[in-house]
């Protein structure tokens, strides 16, 4: 190792902005690695240092200061972009070209460079499609965490070997999940009280079987033109309130918090928001306790999915709809949703819910041994 005895990699991505998913993903991927090469070095690219630092127990510098950001990519062996979706200009092209950028500075130092798990595109600009095409085929190897990512990289002419995986996520072991802190955070907020916050058809040491009301968690973001979803969201809320279910609304980012509160406000039933979540250990405790889903962000549908929570994908972006195929689950563009299809589709989905459990548990074993392997290209790469 060029007579280093520790290994580094530099890890660049959407880290430090407080959003549970992404949060949750370098954990995956930090977890991983470390599980195969135990000493390994990291430093991450973080909007928040210190607390990336503290977190992760990482090296972390400031993502846009480029002296301290060439100043770990010379002592690395390898960066890591990833994972997400960080190719893609629906947000803005500045996030094009940032994350080209940190590949770039890693080229020009000659290290290698592996794009980890992502999600490419949509790119809607022809700048976007062609810096993208440049700076992918720098990498020494492609993961993509779809079939889609891949057909978007051949429609910009990446010819370029690539593999198809899975998001990082899922090289999370559900053990990680600590039931008994989602049920005091679920108490904290007002769900329900210590008399129905045990699993449905559980049986405590005592040996007495109950069960507790079933709970749906929803997730949304702020995007623009909501709300018709918005009102079609509350309607389907208040569906499942009148027939007995707990409505919980999930932020996975603080500004989150907003736009749900918009929905309940167009409520006629009680719902809460839980704005108690510290993190994606929090966010994990709590999907231990849903029984069914609906949402908008990413990785609140991954993590339904891993605890075998059936979900209906609200798909805001072209992401959304690929992770709903890959899992067997349905999903409703947020631009042509109404109240009656919702529910209808939630519905459905409920009546068939033994087999839908059964679909996400296959579908999630293989998507894990992907994250798995993902992992260990990765550490080939390092060693070669």
């Amino acid at each position: 190792m060029r007579g280093r005895a520790v290994p580094k990699v530099v890890i660049s991505g959407y880290y430090g902005f407080g959003n549970c998913g992404d949060e949750a993903m370098l954990f995956a991927i930090i977890t991983l690695l470390r599980r195969r090469v135990p000493d390994l070095s990291v430093a991450v690219l973080s909007e928040r240092p210190r607390e990336t630092a503290r977190d992760f127990g990482v090296q972390a510098v400031p993502r846009r200061n480029v002296r301290l950001i060439l100043r770990e990519l010379r002592d690395a062996d390898l960066l890591l972009s990833g994972g997400g979706n960080l190719f893609q200009d629906v947000t803005s092209f500045r996030s094009v070209f940032y994350y080209a950028a940190i590949v770039v500075l890693a080229r020009m130092l000659r290290k290698k460079i592996c794009i980890y798990g992502q999600g490419i595109g949509p790119l809607n600009h022809q700048a976007s499609r062609c810096l993208v095409g440049w700076v992918i085929r720098m990498a020494n190897i492609i993961t993509l965490r779809d079939e889609i990512s891949l057909q978007e990289l051949a429609a910009i002419g990446v010819s370029k070997p690539a593999h198809v995986m899975a998001d990082p996520v899922f090289g999370l072991g559900k053990e990680l999940a600590d039931w008994e802190r989602g049920r005091a955070l679920l108490e904290a907020a007002g769900v329900y009280d210590g008399n129905e916050s045990a699993p449905a058809a559980s049986k405590e040491p005592g040996g007495a079987e109950h069960k507790k009301t079933p709970v749906i968690g929803i997730s949304l973001r702020r995007w623009p033109d909501l709300g018709a979803s918005l009102e079609s969201v509350a309607r389907l809320a208040d569906s499942m309130a009148s027939e007995g279910w707990k409505v919980v609304f999930v932020p996975l980012q603080p500004n989150d918090v907003a736009v749900l509160n918009r929905v309940r406000e167009k409520m006629r039933l009680p719902a809460v928001i839980m704005d108690n979540i510290r993190g994606f250990r929090d966010l994990m405790a709590i999907m231990t306790h849903l029984d069914f889903c609906a949402g908008m962000r990413l990785h609140f549908l991954i993590f339904a999915a891993m605890f075998g929570v059936p979900a209906v994908g609200l798909s805001y972006d072209p992401k959304v709809a690929r992770f709903m195929d890959q899992v067997g689950m349905p999903v409703v563009s947020v631009s042509e949703v109404t109240a009656e299809k919702l529910i209808h589709v939630a519905g459905a989905l409920l009546a068939d819910n033994d087999l839908a459990r059964e679909r996400l548990e296959k579908r999630v074993t293989e998507l894990k041994a992907r994250a798995e392997e993902n992992a260990d290209l990765v550490v080939a790469l390092i060693n070669s």
